[in-house]
């Protein structure tokens, strides 16, 4: 008998591993042999093409300082990782709530849903042209209903620090749909029961939230952080289409890396895209670290 069970143990990891083999092959040629020549170009004076390339150490992290803009960059790319990823939840939060509130009627509610959405199903280039033009001095409909009220125009795209906050509005339009029905997953997953013990024993609707819903929705803010804050760090279609005026000081961090890409500074980019990956999975691990001891707290 012992031995049957340990030649069916065998069995079923050996069948566990087979099955495993195909995503593991898909990680190697896809992630992990990219990213070992991602880092190990990033001490060459590789140009992109061909094999010719020679080791010059750290000399493309020396000289990332010595791109037009680059302090300017960082900081609007933190800016932005920051207002997207505490924005987005908050307002993807907040609007689950108001969807998953009874007593209205379902129907209302699925529109309501659905048209909230929408902009998620766009990519982010359409997305990009579209508030590009919204946005736009001359014939754009923001300044038109501007002067239509009386006021005067805004040069939303060549005000310093303005475009920074033009961008964060685009991506939270595009993105907040996506992040609220991960929350509305997680709400309807909430036993009616506990909402009713807390209502039976006088707690008020602020009350429930703070000490019953957000709690029991560790899990799904979990991962609604760590997606939009990796997402943010990552972003490029939405901002590089909206545009960031004759200065590149609201270009952010992977828009350079496309630009020092395509460019005759190929090893730069290397070395920022192995920067950017660093700093990616670090505030991950760190938000998962914080985020799951929170789940486990409140579990």
């Amino acid at each position: 008998m012992k031995g049957s069970m340990s030649t069916l143990e065998r069995s079923r990891r050996i069948t566990g591993i087979i099955f495993c083999l195909p995503a593991l092959v898909l990680l190697i040629v896809f992630v992990l042999y990219p990213l070992g020549r991602l880092i190990v170009g990033s001490f060459t004076d590789w140009k992109g093409y061909g094999s010719a390339s020679n080791f010059i150490g750290f000399e493309n992290y020396a000289k990332l300082g010595q791109i037009q803009y680059f302090k300017e960059m960082v900081i609007a790319t933190i800016f932005y990782v920051i207002a997207d990823t505490i924005l987005k939840n908050i307002l993807s939060f907040t609007l689950a709530l108001s969807l998953d509130k009874k007593g209205k009627g379902r129907i209302n509610r699925s529109v309501m849903r659905t048209i909230w959405y929408l902009p998620a199903l766009l990519s982010g280039i359409v997305t990009g042209i579209c508030w590009h033009i919204m946005y736009n001095y001359n014939n754009g409909i923001i300044n038109q209903l501007l002067s239509s009220a009386g006021l005067e125009k805004v040069n939303w795209l060549e005000t310093r620090g303005l475009v920074n906050v033009c961008i964060v509005v685009a991506a939270l339009w595009a993105g907040v749909g996506s992040t609220c029905i991960i929350y509305l997953a997680g709400l309807q997953g909430i036993s009616t029961e506990l909402y009713e013990a807390a209502t039976i024993d006088g707690a008020d609707e602020g009350q429930v939230i703070r000490h019953i819903t957000v709690p029991l929705m560790a899990p799904s803010i979990t991962i609604n952080v760590m997606t939009t804050s990796i997402g943010a760090f990552k972003a490029y279609e939405l901002p590089a289409k909206i545009g960031v005026g004759p200065s590149e000081s609201a270009k952010l961090i992977a828009s350079k890396i496309v630009d020092l890409g395509s460019g005759a500074y190929y090893g730069r980019g290397l070395a920022l895209s192995v920067i950017l990956t660093a700093v990616i999975t670090a505030i991950s691990l760190l938000q998962l670290y914080y985020l799951r001891k929170n789940e486990e707290k409140n579990g």
